[in-house]
């Protein structure tokens, strides 16, 4: 439903701001196509951009097939390894069942899921066109699903097949994800100019994007769309061998056994002997990828701010000009301090997202129960996991915000000192209240968790960008944790900074009386 009501809200939103006419809707293509241009790291080259279907093909569809695509990593980790953690896939197989009945059976259901869930989310972005009064021709949206089906699945099948490689879902997750987010950035390399040549062809982002079947003149690529299938079937094959040729529990390649000696002496590193920053250490690979990629991501939104803010501000489009003061953007510093922060807390959610699947799959792999009997309190662990998040949100931010400053001063747009530190360290409450929230929510139900708490981070940041664009009520946008955060470039506002505190705090509490009240593994 999240993903549906997004398509709904980018069609009304064409309709709002893109102008009734055709001079209106050929000035908006040209200014929003530049906008685009500099976008290309993220969504497809932009067409046709004065019609409903070009702009959903480019805004929507070409952001929401990397959503499918990363449920469809977390779904084929948990049907790879993720029920063979809890006992049921040993469970299953002593009924009988077979391991090719078992794997076909789990891709047929997610094959079906995302089937629907795809569906349902065009034809609600239908709706949203139709009230726009450009509805989408139902042929041409069919085959779009089409396409976005495949690769959905084909990722999927790619997830299940690096399952049976590790022994742990986590392991699984964070392999997959490396190597999907590598071919999206192959991509978007090569969108983006750079010389990649047949290697474009591995990714296959590039293959789906090789359809458009909306725009006039365009259609669905069947050599493209065809090989995302076949290698959907191969890669599925390949599962099937793996599965049967592995021991339950175990990975698909064992090394050779070797003898070593026993040694008692304690790690040399110093880190690992202190309670928060021991959790933060174990991860500090993890915590650098995610440091530098958003270093890169906010030096380049920073580079070309003034190219962006002067091309919308001169613009002729009423909409846009009002979208940008009521968005309060005025000058470069303003786009800063509104495009990147509401960019950051987002990733910075999503960085709470990971952390919070992480002690979900602790609870059910075992690992949880290996740290309490340490003895280790469960309110300790509680206290220390949600301490090490915000730690490290910390060093996320503060790289980024090192980035922001030092191509800001380069590109000579000036930052207010203080208040762009100020609003760096308000992100840290954000960050607060949503491990808080999320590890309440591993207390309660971890299995759903992880889709609670993305839920929450994706319908609160189209919250936030909307509402200046619809002239939502005040109450619509603060449902979105979001909009505790206000605007601290421009003004303070310690009123939501404490009631992100108080949540971050409650959650902590509901999370320890959780933990406390249910059993581990259930």
């Amino acid at each position: 439903m999240v993903v549906a009501a997004g398509g709904f809200i980018n069609a009304i939103g064409f309709a709002q701001i893109a102008g009734d006419t055709p001079t209106a809707r050929a000035v908006f293509a040209q200014q929003m196509e530049l906008l685009a241009r500099q976008l290309t790291y993220l969504l497809p080259v932009p067409a046709q951009l004065d019609t409903m279907a070009g702009y959903l093909t480019w805004r929507w569809f070409g952001s929401a097939v990397l959503i499918y695509a990363f449920w469809a990593l977390f779904a084929g980790t948990g049907a790879g390894r993720g029920d063979e953690e809890r006992g049921l896939v040993e469970l299953w197989l002593s009924t009988g069942v077979s391991r090719l009945r078992f794997i076909a059976v789990r891709v047929a259901g997610f094959a079906v899921t995302a089937a629907v869930s795809i569906a349902v989310m065009l034809a609600v972005t239908d709706i949203g066109a139709a009230i726009g009064n450009e509805p989408l021709a139902v042929g041409p949206l069919a085959l779009v699903g089409l396409a976005m089906w495949t690769l959905t699945l084909f990722v999927f099948a790619f997830a299940v097949v690096v399952a049976q490689l590790v022994t742990t879902r986590r392991g699984a997750t964070g392999i997959a994800g490396i190597v999907v987010l590598a071919l999206f950035m192959l991509n978007a390399a090569a969108r983006s100019g750079v010389a990649v040549g047949a290697l474009r062809w591995l990714s296959p982002f590039y293959l789906y994007e090789r359809s458009d079947p909306l725009l006039r003149g365009g259609a669905l690529d069947l050599p493209a769309t065809a090989a995302l299938a076949v290698g959907s079937l191969v890669l599925v094959v390949i599962a099937v061998v793996t599965f049967v040729r592995r021991d339950i529990g175990g990975p698909l390649f064992r090394g050779a056994l070797r003898t070593s000696r026993v040694e008692w002496r304690p790690a040399g590193d110093p880190l690992l002997r202190s309670p928060v920053l021991a959790i933060v250490d174990q991860q500090r690979i993890w915590i650098v990828g995610w440091a530098l990629g958003l270093a890169v991501l906010a030096a380049f939104l920073t580079s070309i701010t003034k190219v962006m803010v002067d091309a919308f501000g001169n613009s002729d489009i009423p909409m846009l000009r009002a979208y940008f003061e009521r968005a309060g953007i005025n000058a470069y510093a303003d786009f800063v301090g509104v495009i990147w922060f509401s960019t950051l807390l987002l990733l910075i959610s999503l960085f709470v997202v990971v952390q919070v699947n992480g002690w979900a799959a602790d609870d059910a792999e075992g690992r949880l129960e290996t740290i309490l009997s340490a003895p280790v309190s469960r309110g300790r662990v509680v206290v220390e996991r949600i301490a090490a998040v915000v730690i490290a949100s910390a060093l996320l931010v503060a790289t980024s915000s090192l980035a922001i400053y030092l191509t800001a001063s380069s590109t000579g747009i000036s930052l207010p000192g203080g208040r762009f530190v100020f609003a760096s360290a308000a992100v840290l409450p954000v960050a607060y209240a949503f491990s808080g929230i999320g590890h309440a929510l591993v207390g309660w139900r971890p299995r759903v968790a992880v889709a609670i708490l993305g839920a929450l981070a994706v319908v609160g940041y189209f919250t936030q960008q909307f509402a200046p664009l619809f002239q939502w009520p005040d109450w619509v946008t603060n449902i979105s944790l979001y909009a505790l955060y206000g605007t601290p470039m421009s003004k303070d506002d310690w009123g939501g900074i404490a009631t992100l505190i108080a949540i971050g705090v409650a959650g902590t509490a509901v999370a320890i009386v959780a933990l406390r009240r249910r059993d581990v593994g259930r």
